[in-house]
């Protein structure tokens, strides 16, 4: 079940990260690192941040 995120919460990961892993900060939310690392990664984006385009995690790949 996908975790519906509060700006509070937002704050609390962003300062906790800074002092533990991913893993240590969803086991204190009770979700997964990749829920952390996504959030993160989310909130970046929405700041401004535009991957470089030839990045091979940003290149869509051909599904046949």
């Amino acid at each position: 079940m996908r975790k519906l995120w509060t700006k509070e919460e937002i704050q609390d990961v962003k300062r906790l990260k800074q002092n533990h892993s991913a893993s240590e900060v969803g086991r204190m939310f009770g979700v997964t690192k990749n829920s952390i690392i996504g959030l993160l990664y989310k909130e970046k984006l929405k700041d401004g941040y535009v991957p470089a385009a030839d990045s091979k995690y940003t290149v869509r790949k051909n599904t046949l």
